[in-house]
């Protein structure tokens, strides 16, 4: 029993099969197999010369040369690939094979060291990956580079992590950059991962908010009054050229301008029958109906979804909606009935909104997005998430290689992704309320 462990343990000493990659660890490996079996020394040392005439003690030291280059020469054939077994198999000593591979594959590992250094100069990292895991990458590097036999001064690479770390710790890279006392490297990665640490825990208790509650009205929410929409866009560029009129107008001695011929009472408007202005002027003129394109309902969103038919999991980004969308009622947080409102789509039908109220969205992140005033629009295909909405919520929206990202001032929030021409968020199902 006891043989056979520790015929076991020093099998966990063999190393991997050489297969042309990485010969610097493998070698090291190497070497130190074949100390444990006492036969590292033939690797370096030449094979001894027998004399005419030679005595026991000379024959045994050359009989014992022989057989430890015969095993050493068969464990280094062992420890590799199969190929590379064929070629150097032949009856060269182990000393020959060892110095073979180090002529071979040290010659072409000798380029790894601008390599390295190009990956190490060239590394920065990203918000998307832990920074824990990003710096003991960026450490893996820098022990490649040493073991290139270059140095690495510790402050040197301190100075470097500090300023490899994502954008959103943009200030945390300013207190320690004004920091009068120097820090090891290993402490250095000690405060990351206690920052680390506490901002995973503030941003579970973190909840985004967007909401179209703005003073100020978008242009893409029509609210007709029942006046026709083109004739209010000429007379108020009718006024604003009255404006300029009056203001380029030419003045009299006296330094006043003369009184416009619509200000003079010689003119009867034939609409009320009152002086002083004429009936295109008038205020109590009749304005021709509504435009057949326009409703008479309330109308307080415009969407260019079209399709209504059927149904679509999930939530989806529409820059061209000037409202959240949701067709499920079971997704809402809060929500309050509503009635005679209506989306205007793309086509220029309209859809009945059955209530509003808000709808959290979970991203995979681990964020939470809540969207206020979301519109309950049963006949709607999709979940839409208005991409105005977001902007004016201040969040950064970046579309490129079928990705959408979602940010809000450098702190990543969520993603998604191309797919039937739109792209699809990666939330979570968040059902709260039965349909």
């Amino acid at each position: 029993m006891t043989t056979d462990n520790k015929s076991v343990a020093v099998d966990l000493n063999k190393p991997f099969r050489f297969e042309g990659l990485h010969f610097k660890r493998w070698r090291q490996k190497m070497l130190f197999y074949l100390t444990t079996k006492k036969v590292a020394y033939v690797c370096t040392s030449e094979k001894p010369i027998l004399p005419a005439e030679p005595d026991e003690r000379q024959t045994k030291e050359y009989e014992s040369w022989v057989e430890k280059d015969f095993l050493c020469k068969n464990f280094i054939l062992n420890g590799l690939s199969d190929d590379l077994y064929d070629y150097y198999n032949s009856d060269k000593s182990a000393k020959e094979i060892w110095d073979a591979l180090q002529k071979k594959y040290d010659t072409e590992e000798a380029g790894t060291k601008k390599y390295a250094v190009s990956r190490y100069l060239k590394y920065q990292m990203t918000d998307d990956k832990s920074v824990e895991v990003q710096s003991h990458e960026l450490q893996m590097i820098s022990h490649e580079i040493i073991s290139e036999g270059m140095s690495l001064d510790e402050q040197f690479q301190v100075a470097v992590l500090i300023d490899k770390l994502p954008p959103s710790w943009k200030d945390f890279k300013s207190v320690l950059r004004h920091k009068t006392k120097e820090f090891s490297l290993e402490s250095l990665i000690t405060r990351l991962r206690i920052e680390e640490e506490a901002r995973k825990q503030d941003q579970k208790d973190e909840v985004l908010v967007v909401s179209n509650n703005k003073k100020k009205s978008t242009p893409a929410v029509l609210k007709p009054n029942g006046k026709n929409m083109k004739n209010q866009n000429r007379n108020r560029n009718q006024n604003r050229n009255n404006k300029n009129q009056n203001r380029n107008a030419p003045q009299n001695q006296n330094g006043q301008q003369p009184p416009s011929r619509n200000d003079s009472e010689q003119f009867i408007c034939y609409n009320c029958n009152k002086p002083g202005h004429m009936a295109r002027n008038c205020r109590n003129r009749r304005r021709p109906a509504p435009q057949a394109n326009l409703t008479e309902e309330q109308l307080i969103a415009m969407i260019s979804e079209i399709n209504i038919v059927g149904g679509s999991e999930g939530w989806w980004v529409d820059t061209g909606a000037s409202r959240h969308v949701c067709n499920n009622r079971a997704l809402f947080k809060t929500y309050s009935e509503t009635e005679d409102k209506k989306v205007l789509l793309g086509d220029s039908h309209t859809t009945i909104v059955a209530g509003t109220g808000e709808v959290e969205l979970k991203f995979t992140s681990g964020k939470t997005l809540i969207l206020k005033d979301v519109l309950h629009t049963p006949e709607m295909r999709k979940n839409l998430v208005s991409g105005y909405l977001l902007n004016k919520g201040g969040f950064t929206q970046t579309i490129g290689a079928d990705l959408f990202t979602i940010t809000k001032n450098n702190v990543f929030v969520g993603k998604g992704y191309a797919t039937d021409g739109m792209f699809k968020l990666n939330v979570d199902a968040n059902k709260i309320a039965p349909s």
